[in-house]
């Protein structure tokens, strides 16, 4: 009864987290106007970080709100899971900072869409505080997104995707689908628990190894559907919607853009869920072993399928993981096309003798210039396309097959180098695609959005320029802030 108590108290606390951001705005007429902007700001980092968005950007995304509503300068910094906003009063004003703890929520391209036309909005002088402060309010109170069984099936779709990418066998394809559609729900009802994370991982390989070996047992036992099915693949395809692929390269965007602890930090917990999930897989071997239907997971890389079916496997994970991941419907079909261009351009530049790592590197780039120019033209997040496209490019498998590597065989042993090895690897493609896409997001850029974003280096050697200009557009602006803004801030 008292684990039951525990859960639902976790239930509930999960879900307060999840809904919370939808009550943060409230336009205070109490508070004065610089402070409530510097709620609304803190509010469009907590959305954007939350949602995987680059620190970079969510410092680009903030200095348009404060260099719009707020007289005096604001400093903006990003560390790991904290937002730290502070901002210079004169000599006679003490100065007013506010921090903020980021809690990470499921990934919801549509809302950030939202968010971010707001702020650009905002930036182009059309909304006056007020308004920017209700019109935040809807996009968090009334989030536009897909049915709730929509993301398990875009899961189980991905998971079908790798299996296509090694294998053209439609029963190791379906039964993958399958396996990983209930391992999605059993993770989500851990997560709606608050079980934490490297827990869910772990129980989430636990189960999928089970499963594997189960069809093992009843292909042994005669079952002639489950004939000639690979464990290992069921295992690799099983595992993918948990493996941090794109958290690597994302990680390592954010040290590109020298936002160093961030990228630690996000290392880390790539390192720690892969672990995860590692734990989970040996824990499900061993009760397999135990149970008398054991099987063989091999650490050793898995082989490829022909470039047709690789490139169709592209398009299915890119298209399915924008599904899952709430990205608009009309660029779904334009990031499953950016997937398999992505595998195309890779296999073309390995054709010409460059090696797997650069390679990467310019299909990740090719990836970030066709979807930043798309999203100029189809209005959707260009983040939430070079996600999907760079998908069938990520070394999430590769960091896995590491770590198997490494933890099935002792230091010494030439497997065990060969973990080290595949790590290294890992870590190089990662740092080339992540280099790939931060290039290629930058060449797409127009020049006016270029030079806004190198303020960021320099908040506030721009900022009186920017004021001075908005100054003759906006004057609305300056009107609201006409009232003193210094007085305590505890009103």
């Amino acid at each position: 009864m008292h684990w039951l108590r525990l859960g639902k108290i976790g239930k509930k606390i999960a879900e307060q987290a999840q809904s919370s951001l939808a009550h943060i705005i409230k336009a205070d007429e109490k508070l004065t106007p610089n402070l409530r902007a510097l709620h609304l700001t803190m509010t469009v980092c907590d959305t954007l970080l939350s949602m995987g968005v680059s620190a970079s950007s969510v410092v680009s995304r903030a200095l348009d709100i404060t260099e719009t509503y707020c007289k005096r300068p604001v400093y903006v910094d990003v560390s790991s899971n904290t937002v730290t906003l502070s901002q210079l009063r004169g000599l006679t004003n003490e100065p007013l900072t506010l921090i903020r703890p980021v809690a990470m929520r499921n990934i919801n391209n549509m809302t950030v869409q939202a968010v971010q036309d707001l702020v650009y909005r905002i930036r182009a002088g059309e909304l006056e505080l007020k308004d920017a402060e209700i019109e935040m309010d809807k996009i968090l109170k009334s989030p536009h997104k897909y049915p709730g069984w929509l993301i398990p099936i875009a899961h189980a779709a991905l998971a079908a995707g790798v299996a296509l990418m090694f294998t053209d066998n439609w029963r190791v394809i379906l039964v993958t689908f399958v396996i990983v559609w209930f391992v999605d729900r059993i993770v989500a009802y851990l997560s709606k628990r608050a079980i934490a994370t490297f827990f869910r991982q772990a129980a989430g390989g636990f189960f999928v190894t089970l499963a594997a070996a189960f069809v093992n047992y009843l292909a042994v036992n005669g079952v002639g559907f489950f004939d000639g099915m690979n464990p290992s693949l069921i295992v690799v395809g099983g595992i993918i919607m948990l493996l941090s692929g794109l958290a690597i390269v994302g990680a390592i965007q954010d040290a590109i853009d020298e936002y160093y602890i961030t990228a630690n930090a996000r290392i880390l917990k790539v390192i720690v869920l892969t672990s995860g999930i590692v734990l989970g897989v040996l824990v499900g071997l061993y009760a397999a072993r135990k149970l008398g239907i054991g099987i063989a997971v091999s650490p050793d890389p898995l082989q490829s399928t022909g470039l047709q079916l690789q490139i169709l496997a592209g398009v299915v994970m890119a298209s399915a993981f924008a599904v899952a991941t709430q990205t608009r419907k009309r660029a779904v079909l334009w990031a499953g096309i950016v997937g398999g261009l992505a595998l195309v351009v890779m296999y073309s530049a390995g054709q010409l003798g460059i090696a797997t790592v650069p390679a990467s590197g310019i299909a990740a780039l090719t990836v970030a210039v066709l979807a930043k120019l798309f999203s100029r033209l189809w209005h959707t997040p260009s983040s939430g396309v070079i996600a999907a496209g760079i998908l069938p490019l990520v070394p999430g498998l590769a960091l896995y097959t590491a770590l198997m590597q490494l933890v099935n065989y002792p230091p010494g042993d030439p497997l065990f180098m060969r973990g080290v090895g595949t790590l290294f690897q890992t870590a190089s493609i990662a740092l080339s695609i992540a280099a790939g896409t931060s290039l290629g997001y930058i060449l797409a850029r127009p020049f006016r959005q270029r030079r806004t974003h190198a303020r960021n280096l320099v908040p506030f050697s721009n900022f009186m320029h920017g004021q001075l200009k908005a100054s003759h557009k906006h004057s609305f602006v300056h009107h609201e802030f006409d009232q003193d803004n210094s007085k305590n801030i505890d009103s």
